[in-house]
């Protein structure tokens, strides 16, 4: 469970205090008034009142059972004026409270526990990311239901910016894999020695909103709401983590996607390999995915493309490892290339250079710069310089 901050019985009774601290200071004010005594109580009379009103109220309930936290980032963005081919861009610089998201937890029991994750972007979108029952049996085998994540990708499963260098999250994993990418369903999770797994059965994409050249596979995603679930799709992930610090492992997604449309049943598969190795201040990572979707051209957006793939390599080099302060300083590089119009004849692959920084003066805050090159064949790509403020908790 991805929670930073749980409420403990120490915190608690601390809480109580504040609290019987400000009720009692209320009456303290308020009994001196009515009676018009004009004396002022002294400190051992508050404490003596104070002990007294703590011994009246009656806080019952394990609170240790509730957890919260969250995260967020605001980025900005100074775009290029002008494209490769020296055409005006067309983009305005902006400073964007990209998300505010809040973690909310309670533990029933040894056994069943619930919690979510409430999302606001852009100050004024509301969502819910995932609110799941989680069922913890055994090692090997749980059970998960509700609005959950899709286990794809490196991102997805977790996509705090105190978790990724760079100002925003990579290309591919916002086009073919779509980050943050939740839907509604039921399924499993569990591991075995170096193994781990999840598998899910979800709603479907809806293929109406699909505009593969232009955002990939973006806008099938249904994030719950109200979502069409004449088509289901079964998703799954397994990592091998034998090696201290190596994590290898893959993601599948095979699905329909036309929820119950008359000219087709929009069949979507999608498969990705994914890569981390952590040895000391070094941290490497590569991912690559493919996506495909039956009979593309006849979708209501029509795509000249069934095929859709992407992969990038980074790394980054913590010069500030193995400092007292517990700071963070990591100098990057990403490379990534993708294709939202695979196969057709034309090359419309387009390429990512990004070269930044990030800087956490403690493992929570994090300030990310990076530049980010972009190219394609038709030279129409905008270049651009972003810079993030990101928190977790």
């Amino acid at each position: 469970m991805r929670m930073r901050l749980i409420i403990n019985k120490l915190e608690f009774e601390i809480m109580k205090k504040n609290t019987f601290l400000f009720l009692t200071s209320a009456a303290l004010l308020a009994g001196p008034l009515s009676a018009q005594d004009p004396q002022t109580p002294s400190n051992e009379e508050l404490a003596r009142r104070i002990d007294m009103l703590g011994e009246r109220i009656d806080f019952s309930g394990n609170h240790s059972q509730f957890s919260f936290g969250g995260y967020g980032e605001a980025t900005y963005r100074n775009w290029s004026s002008k494209t490769d081919g020296g055409a005006p861009s067309g983009k305005d610089s902006e400073f964007d409270l990209h998300r505010v998201v809040f973690y909310f937890g309670y533990q029933f029991d040894d056994v069943w526990s619930f919690s979510s994750e409430i999302e606001y972007e852009h100050t004024d979108e509301l969502s819910v990311e995932f609110a799941q029952i989680d069922g913890n049996f055994t090692n090997e085998l749980n059970f998960r239901g509700g609005h959950v994540l899709i286990p794809m990708g490196l991102i997805n499963p977790i996509h705090e910016p105190t978790t990724f260098f760079s100002a925003r999250r990579p290309l591919v994993e916002r086009y073919i894999l779509p980050s943050t990418w939740h839907e509604s369903g039921v399924g499993t999770f569990g591991a075995s020695g170096d193994f781990s797994w999840e598998a899910y059965i979800v709603n479907g994409f809806d293929a109406s909103g699909f505009d593969l050249a232009d955002s990939g596979l973006r806008g099938g995603r249904q994030g719950g709401d109200k979502s069409l679930a004449d088509d289901f799709a079964l998703t799954g992930r397994l990592d091998w983590r034998g090696v201290d610090g190596l994590l290898l492992g893959g993601s599948f997604y095979q699905g329909d996607s036309g929820q119950n449309s008359s000219t087709s049943d929009f069949g979507v598969t999608i498969t990705e390999l994914h890569a981390q190795y952590d040895h000391g201040p070094m941290r490497l990572r590569a991912l690559w995915a493919d996506a495909s979707i039956d009979e593309a051209d006849m979708l209501p957006t029509p795509s000249a493309s069934d095929d859709l793939s992407g992969w990038y390599l980074e790394g980054g080099y913590d010069v500030f490892a193995g400092s007292d302060n517990g700071q963070s300083l990591t100098p990057f590089v990403r490379y990534e290339q993708y294709d939202l119009q695979e196969s057709t004849n034309a090359d419309t692959a387009v390429t990512a250079m990004v070269v930044g920084v990030a800087y956490q003066p403690q493992q929570n805050v994090t300030f990310k710069l990076d530049y980010m090159d972009l190219g394609n064949e038709a030279d129409t790509q905008v270049d651009v310089v972003e810079f993030t403020i990101g928190w977790s908790f």
